[in-house]
Formats: C-alpha cells, sequence, structure tokens
C-alpha cells in the first residue's frame, strides 16, 4: 500500500479590507454652510459605524485599516475615543491598523498617546509579523513614521508552506512598474518573490485589484475611500470583503458609503426662462435618492443672450425641491450669432474672426478655454457697444 496522502485542514475565515477614512479632514472645494459641512463629518463617522456593523454581520475575525484613517493634523481627541469604543464593539475581532502618511506613528499620534482595547495591533514604522496559527496565516505590516516614506523596504519572509496563507498591511504606492514616489513606492518585482495571498494597501482612493503572475497568484487590493472626501470621488464607495476558504481566497467589493457624490451636466439649450432651467435639472433628477446625493451640476449648453442665470435663486429653488445639498456651475455660452458678427466691420468682428483662428490651431484643451473667452469676450463688446 502506498503512503496516505496527508490532507491540511485549514479553518474558513473573513477579513474585512478598508482605508482613506481620513476622519476630521476637512472636505476639499466644499461651499456649503457651516452646518451642513458638519453634518458631513457626522456622516463620515456614520460610514465607520457601517463598516463596524458589516465587520459584526460577515463575523469577520479581522478588520484591516491600511492607513489615512484618523487625519493626524486635525482629528480631534473626542472622535479618536469615538473610534475606539466603536471598535470595542467587535471584541472578537483583530483589528489590525498600518498607519499611513496621513496619520503617521509621530510622538503626538493618537496611537500613541491613546490606550487602545487588546484586540488592536497598531503596526510599527518596521515590519511586523503576526502569526494566527488557527488560521495557518502570517500577516506582515508596518506603518509610516512620518508625512513621507521614499523609500520603500519589503518584509523578510520564509519559503512558503504548503497550506500557510499570506497578507500584507501598509499603506503605499503601487505600480506594476518601479516609479518614485513619497508615499513607499511597490511595484511587481518588489512583491512577486513575497508568495502573499493578499495584499491589504492603502493611499489611493479608487478601488483597483490586481493579481500577479507568481505562485500564490497574488490579490493586490485598494479598496477605495469608504466615503466620498472630494468631488472627484463620485459614485458608490466601497470596502473589499475577503473570505479564505478550502477552496482559496474569495474578494468582494462592498458599498458602505452614507452619502453620494455625484457630478452632472444639464443642458439648458433650448430654455427661455430661469423656470424652464429648473423644470429640465428636475426632471433630469426625480424626487427620491438622486436628489439625496451631495451634487455638483455644471449647466451647459447655449442660453438666450438676455438669459441671466442667478446661482443663488437656482439653489433655493432645487433646496425647496428636496435637494440635499447641490452646487451649481454655470458653464453655458450666450446664443451669440456668430456667422453674424464674423462678418461685421467694427471691433467684434474683428475679435471673433481672430479668436476663432487660434480656437483652430489649439489643442482640445486649450480650444475649449478659448471658446470660453469668446463668448466672455463678446459678453463685454456686447455691452460696452450697449453703453455707447
Amino acid at each position: 500500500m502506498g503512503k496516505p496522502v496527508k490532507v491540511i485542514q485549514m479553518k474558513s475565515f473573513t477579513f474585512v479590507h478598508t482605508a482613506d477614512l481620513h476622519l476630521d479632514l476637512p472636505f476639499q472645494g466644499w461651499k456649503g454652510k457651516e452646518g451642513q459641512g458638519w453634518a458631513r463629518r457626522q456622516e463620515q463617522r456614520r460610514t465607520f459605524e457601517t463598516i463596524i456593523g458589516l465587520v459584526k454581520e460577515r463575523n469577520a475575525a479581522f478588520l484591516l485599516i491600511a492607513g489615512d484613517f484618523l487625519e493626524h493634523e486635525t482629528a480631534s481627541r473626542s472622535t479618536a475615543q469615538w473610534v475606539i469604543e466603536q471598535i470595542r464593539q467587535i471584541p472578537g475581532t483583530c483589528v489590525l491598523i498600518a498607519p499611513g502618511n496621513h496619520d503617521p506613528l509621530r510622538s503626538d499620534s493618537f496611537y500613541k498617546t491613546l490606550d487602545w482595547p487588546s484586540h488592536v495591533h497598531i503596526f510599527d514604522s518596521e515590519w511586523e509579523e503576526l502569526r494566527y496559527g488557527e488560521f495557518s496565516l502570517r500577516v506582515y505590516g508596518k506603518g509610516f513614521a512620518d508625512y513621507e516614506e521614499p523609500e520603500s523596504c519589503l518584509p523578510a519572509v520564509p519559503p512558503l508552506e504548503e497550506g500557510e496563507r499570506r497578507i500584507m498591511l501598509v499603506h503605499g504606492t503601487y505600480s506594476s512598474h518601479r516609479t518614485e514616489s513619497p508615499y513607499f513606492p511597490l511595484c511587481d518585482q518588489d512583491l512577486l518573490p513575497l508568495e502573499l495571498d493578499y495584499a491589504a494597501l492603502g493611499h489611493i482612493h479608487l478601488p483597483s485589484l490586481h493579481r500577479l503572475d507568481n505562485r500564490r497568484g497574488t490579490w493586490i487590493c485598494y479598496p477605495g475611500s469608504p466615503e466620498s472626501l472630494r468631488w472627484k470621488e463620485t459614485g458608490e464607495r466601497t470596502v473589499t470583503v475577503g473570505t479564505f476558504g478550502m477552496d482559496g481566497l474569495h474578494l468582494e467589493r462592498i458599498a458602505v458609503q452614507t452619502r453620494r457624490y455625484e457630478v452632472d451636466q444639464v443642458d439648458v439649450q433650448g430654455c427661455g426662462t430661469e423656470d424652464q432651467v429648473i423644470r429640465r435639472i428636475l426632471e433630469k433628477f426625480p424626487p427620491g435618492e438622486e436628489r439625496q446625493a451631495c451634487r455638483r451640476i455644471h449647466l451647459c449648453g447655449r442660453r438666450p443672450v438676455d438669459l441671466s442665470l442667478q446661482e443663488e435663486w437656482i439653489l433655493s429653488q432645487l433646496e425647496d425641491a428636496g435637494f440635499h445639498y447641490v452646487e451649481v456651475e454655470d458653464e453655458t455660452l450666450p446664443d451669440y450669432d456668430l456667422d453674424q458678427i464674423r462678418e461685421q466691420e467694427g471691433l467684434a468682428g474683428l475679435f471673433v474672426r481672430k479668436m476663432e483662428e487660434r480656437i483652430d490651431g489649439a489643442d482640445p484643451g486649450e480650444a475649449d478655454l478659448l471658446r470660453q473667452a469668446l463668448y466672455k469676450g463678446l459678453d463685454a463688446l456686447m455691452v460696452e457697444g450697449s453703453r455707447s
């Protein structure tokens, strides 16, 4: 008889991976009232509560936080203490934190000055290895010591053992090829020999997932920011949930945002009055969820020359219609008859001809700016002409 086949039994477990919550970071480009800004900060907290709820729902063994969690320069002690109270609600979950460039392990960091629960591990500025025998798991992690870390180093790892699982938790800038970055640059060449199952990263606010062509088939994941912080971060905001089972690692992206940011264009071509402009906007965003987002609306298209769009009045009408928060950017162009003006002998005709020559020779981005300048210049010339 041959030798019996050794069967390695590995316990299944789930983890939740998040990063870049930036608690108490002032919102970029925010034009709202002070009370609305305070409400957005509360919504940030609510998003972390949602993440804690997801950890409970999935009975996750680990909560992985890959940096930029508590904004070092602006986070209050009360916010940090509130975070600790939230984490106390999941005592059966190992909470692993790898500080990033916005929450580095400086001497005055709340990571060092406050008492954190025993089931929380905050990685030091040098690589550490944690072992969890019941899950056949090694976790490698490190944190930022300061606001920048342009030199990256990788952990020393032993040869891969049969049945072993490996996770790396770090804040950094990943690229397939070697590049320079002040924020702990990582590339395929660095990560390939580590034979990780999963690299839990933070720093990039857009979610992404890459897979290496190595023995382990390493997954490299940015979960994205769980709550929008600026107008570039539109749509759903997510965390990544991973489950290790007998058949490998399964990943899923779960939306956790409290409120979405959305940026849209509304073409007002054909609207002759401000009331018609309002109706055009309301038709595009019907009552309900669409009006509960933080929304920036770019008004575009041609409008009658004598139609003046008063931003404050438009905002008040949209607020009355149930929009939670809205900004309006007027990018409309007056509906001048350029063909007619171009043929004129005066200054306006000369201006149109010269500007169109420049537009024809410009690249697309510059052409858009020149086109806006053309219409603004005509505005000024028409006003001056009406006075003379």
